[in-house]
């Protein structure tokens, strides 16, 4: 999908957007083409809709500054991480734009890469039916927390929740581990529904992708452990 600058009536209605615009977006989820005079084109995929339309004239007018548009081509192109010193080149209406865009390729490119990896299965389950996200192992709001695969792993809705919370985990063997003390809170407020069924489907050790680069490191589970509060011998 591609989008003209919107300008005075005297602008063409539209026009053509290169080749190689529309293949980057197809593969990062967005690209911007310097159409000259100020004006710019957008390819972007679908799941860049809202991102697109929240920031709609903000990011025609990148056209405005070629500074301004070089920084947002390169961080869409390379998806490198924009840093302070990047952002603040850029004209401050538009700073917090290029970090939205920069976060949501991401966001996206960690989503594909780990539910490629994990062959949309739950880890710890095994389920699919597309009810499967990516859940980083060391969290997002930890300092050293980093998009690589392999700080990734697919899990349901469900296990997501119940990882994050401290409920399961696994260790450095891949080993899953359910918290017997939180089960005893859940029995004690009478808040215990399911439990059973929930640790019966189980698996008694995590599904782990084909390739070793894409598994959890040993580190980042060791650190999320940590994080989460859990004492494993």
């Amino acid at each position: 999908m591609s989008s003209k600058h919107l300008g005075a009536p005297g602008y063409s209605a539209s026009f053509q957007i290169r080749s190689e615009n529309l293949e980057q977006a197809f593969i990062s989820g967005f690209s911007p083409c310097d159409k000259g005079n100020e004006e710019i084109a957008i390819a972007f995929r679908p799941d860049f809709f809202v991102e697109y339309v929240r920031n709609l004239e903000t990011l025609h007018a990148f056209g405005e500054s070629q500074q301004d548009f070089a920084i947002l081509e390169e961080v869409t192109r390379t998806e490198v991480v924009p840093n302070t010193e990047m952002v603040q080149q850029v004209s401050a209406p538009r700073q917090e734009v290029v970090r939205t865009i920069s976060k949501k390729q991401r966001d996206n490119s960690f989503r594909a890469r780990v539910l490629r990896a994990y062959n949309y299965k739950c880890a710890f389950s095994g389920i699919q039916l597309r009810l499967v996200d990516a859940a980083h192992i060391v969290p997002v709001s930890y300092e050293t927390s980093t998009d690589e695969t392999s700080n990734g792993i697919a899990l349901s809705a469900i296990h997501h929740k119940a990882y994050d919370k401290g409920l399961i985990t696994f260790n450095e063997k891949y080993q899953i581990i359910f918290k017997e003390s939180e089960a005893s809170k859940l029995k004690e407020l009478n808040l215990h529904g399911g439990l059973e069924k929930f640790i019966a489907d189980l698996r008694p050790i995590i599904d782990v992708p084909p390739a070793r680069t894409d598994r959890p490191n040993v580190t980042y589970v060791t650190t999320a452990n940590q994080l989460r509060g859990w004492v494993l011998s």
